[in-house]
């Protein structure tokens, strides 16, 4: 029995308590950005594009002026460590962590969640939604228009096991997670070394002296 299962086991004898995300969680739709007046620098915009591998890609980000709104685009700020949804598109249900020490604007058509915390860890609810990406974009209608709505996903159940289990829970997943990287990171330099190596021969072994006739 594993330290978790045995937390579980003292903690949550007769199971543990779900709740849909709308009961534990805030969930904040994106602004409808102008395209017109997006610039080449200023304020960041966080696109559906930006999505990838578990976090936020600032490869094509685009940018806005905050004198060209009058509105209060406060709501619409992932400050690190906030979790974003793609809500349509061919990445709908993708999930993206902000990693960084950025901060970013959340556009149109990417939602984001802001878990109470007295009920549940920020870290425990990204890897739970990271695990739910395929209910999501099948929830989403799939095909060729998935499209989240944000009664579909505040009606999403979650498992609400005590704090101290979410925070173990995360933990396991998160060091798994800085082990697939390294292990990435190893193969791609092991990887990069062998095609230096194949060229290397390959320009040895396919080079011949002429023969003089």
């Amino acid at each position: 029995m594993t330290h978790i299962e045995q937390l579980i086991q003292d903690m949550c004898p007769e199971g543990v308590v779900f709740k849909t995300l709308g009961e534990v969680c805030k969930f904040q739709n994106g602004f409808a950005f102008q395209s017109s007046k997006f610039a080449t620098e200023g304020e960041k915009i966080l696109r559906i594009t930006n999505i990838k591998d578990g976090q936020i890609d600032d490869d094509n980000l685009a940018y806005f002026n905050p004198a060209d709104y009058k509105e209060n685009l406060n709501p619409y700020k992932v400050l690190p460590g906030r979790i974003v949804i793609a809500m349509s598109g061919a990445t709908t249900g993708k999930i993206g962590l902000n990693k960084s020490d950025q901060v970013y604007y959340l556009n149109q058509r990417v939602g984001m969640l802001i878990p109470n915390t007295q009920y549940l860890l920020n870290n425990y609810l990204f890897h739970f939604l990271s695990s739910q990406t395929e209910t999501l974009y099948y929830l989403a209608g799939g095909g060729a228009q998935p499209n989240l709505s944000t009664k579909t996903i505040n009606e999403l159940e979650i498992p609400i096991p005590p704090l101290e289990i979410q925070t173990r829970v995360a933990e396991v997943l998160d060091k798994i997670e800085e082990l697939e990287a390294e292990l990435e990171a190893e193969l791609e330099a092991e990887l990069e070394a062998r095609r230096k190596q194949r060229a290397h021969f390959r320009s040895k072994l396919l080079t011949f002296k002429r023969r003089t006739i």
